[in-house]
């Protein structure tokens, strides 16, 4: 990837958001390789959230980069559930 950092990219604030697809101009690779990218630097401490409507930008405080926390970990939740599910149906899991 040739961008130092995601983060250096993007702007606080959803009304700043920008896609996956404009990253994927931007810096010139696969959607695929900028999300893992993204997910480095959250786990670094870069507080970069998204959301359906406005894309990645940078969290305006830490209230709103735990809302996106929250978020995420019930959507982590959901997809355990559905996991979970398809697991009995098909004679196994736990």
């Amino acid at each position: 990837m040739k961008v130092r950092k995601i983060a250096d990219l993007l702007s606080h604030g959803s009304e700043n958001g920008v896609t996956l697809r404009h990253l994927e101009k931007v810096i010139g690779a696969p959607g695929r390789e900028i999300r893992r990218e993204i997910e480095r630097e959250r786990r670094s401490g870069e507080l970069i959230v998204n959301d359906n409507r406005h894309g990645y930008y940078l969290a305006d405080s830490p209230a709103e980069a735990q809302r996106f926390a929250r978020s995420m970990r019930g959507r982590a939740l959901e997809i355990m559930r559905t996991a979970e599910a398809v697991e009995r149906a098909a004679g196994g899991g736990e």
